[in-house]
């Protein structure tokens, strides 16, 4: 249950100061571990690992060493991280970024490849603090680069900085509706998330900043014999201490998603496995395994 807080931030936001920060979820590898005969789904950067976890993690450690300094315990904050409040508007008036076309955040050296991480303190500031970018009002960071825009596969940045969350593959990733033929077509070989954005944008070029290493790392792609011999009583086990095992991402969109990257992946040696969904108790995972097969079949 979420806590008041969340759920009324008026009550909290004219009374307490907000600490915001980032976290860098790029890391320097490949993007798709497939092999002969183990084809693989290819996971987003921002999933690959338990980057929220570490955030959280980060968070802890630094209340612990301002919270007796600043007169608070550390108990007496809340952490949040990949939550319901509004963590990107939080983050864009501290300064520390701006919007892009494709709606997301752009800090310097940080890119868009980042994770948000944000701390309510027990204590209101003495004085609002003061943004600490110097970007002029009406700033992007785009200028007249649209490649962002060009980039999406299903058009869904209907105008610079507004996202269709109905077309948005990220967003589709997590719910576990029949797709059509044409988004199926599209959505390629993912398993969970859509970066095609943020691939193509110039201030993700030259990044420096590595995402820390973390024990529950499931890595840029997964085999997609794995992931369907699970069924969906195991998907989630699987995933479990990673964004992919929350609980708000049904296990069925997973293997939805599963068996689109199988179809497009138009390997054989997944046939079997497609199969196996043609029976099942949900009818998006029969809709969508009837689809693999036929695209298969057509190969």
């Amino acid at each position: 249950m979420e806590p008041e807080w969340v759920l009324h931030p008026e009550a909290w936001a004219g009374s307490r100061s907000i600490l915001i920060c980032a976290l860098s979820c790029r890391r320097d590898e490949p993007d798709d571990l497939s092999s002969l005969g183990d084809p693989h789904a290819l996971i987003a950067p921002f999933a690959r690992r338990s980057h929220y976890a570490a955030a959280a993690g980060m968070m802890r450690a630094l209340l612990r060493r301002i919270g007796p300094k600043a007169g608070f315990s550390p108990r007496e904050a809340r952490i949040f991280v990949n939550s319901r409040i509004p963590e990107k508007p939080l983050l864009a008036a501290s300064g520390l970024g701006s919007y892009g076309k494709n709606g997301l955040l752009i800090i310097p050296g940080l890119g868009s490849l980042f994770v948000i991480a944000g701390c309510v303190l027990p204590f209101r500031s003495a004085e609002p603090a003061a943004p600490a970018a110097s970007d002029p009002p009406g700033f992007s960071p785009c200028g007249s680069c649209g490649r962002c825009i060009a980039a999406c596969p299903v058009g869904a940045i209907v105008e610079p900085g507004v996202v269709d969350p109905d077309r948005c593959l990220q967003g589709l990733a997590e719910k576990p509706v029949p797709l059509d033929s044409r988004v199926m077509q599209l959505w390629g070989c993912r398993l969970y998330g859509c970066q095609d954005c943020q691939s193509v944008c110039p201030r993700n070029a030259g990044l420096t900043e590595d995402a820390p290493s973390r024990p529950t790392e499931v890595g840029p792609s997964v085999s997609i014999r794995r992931i369907l011999s699970h069924g969906t009583d195991g998907v989630r086990g699987m995933f479990r201490g990673t964004p992919m095992g929350m609980s708000r991402i049904p296990p069925v969109a997973l293997l939805r998603n599963a068996l689109i990257a199988a179809g497009n992946r138009g390997d054989p040696v997944l046939r079997k496995e497609i199969e196996r969904y043609q029976g099942h108790g949900e009818p998006v995972l029969r809709e969508t395994a009837r689809w693999a097969l036929e695209r298969l079949a057509g190969r």
